[in-house]
């Protein structure tokens, strides 16, 4: 095959791929969105409730403790385990988030295919 064919038959190739990896990241974007997106609709839905319980809990456990302390210092411990317990919670959300790798298949197939067309040309 002549040099000439055999450059139109690699471009042919490389568009094909390019078009391909662009549905693969198309799709792939898709699917981390919408994982994404569950997440953060979860945590919109169930917040309102945890507000809510949470303000009764918090009252009924700032009351009891006034029994016992100033009700300035039960409140105010009340309100630092707010503070604790909130930050734990996003903390750990923010940590699954982070852990999902957006077009991770889309980066492993595109190096895998990069590779393929360097050793193909190194052939040649």
């Amino acid at each position: 095959m002549s040099v000439v064919g055999q450059l139109k038959e690699l471009l042919d190739s490389l568009s094909r791929l390019v078009a391909q990896h662009f549905r693969l990241a198309r799709l792939e974007l898709k699917a981390d969105a919408r994982y994404i997106g569950v997440r953060v609709g979860l945590i919109a839905a169930l917040a309102p409730l945890i507000l809510v319980g949470y303000g009764f809990l918090c009252m009924a456990l700032a009351l009891t403790l006034q029994r016992i302390w100033p009700p300035d210092l039960a409140f105010l411990a009340v309100g630092l385990l707010n503070l604790i317990l909130g930050g734990l919670g996003i903390a750990g959300v923010a940590r699954q988030l982070q852990g999902h790798r957006v077009l991770d298949a889309t980066v492993t197939e595109l190096e895998a295919s990069t590779g393929l067309v360097l050793r193909r040309e190194e052939r040649s």
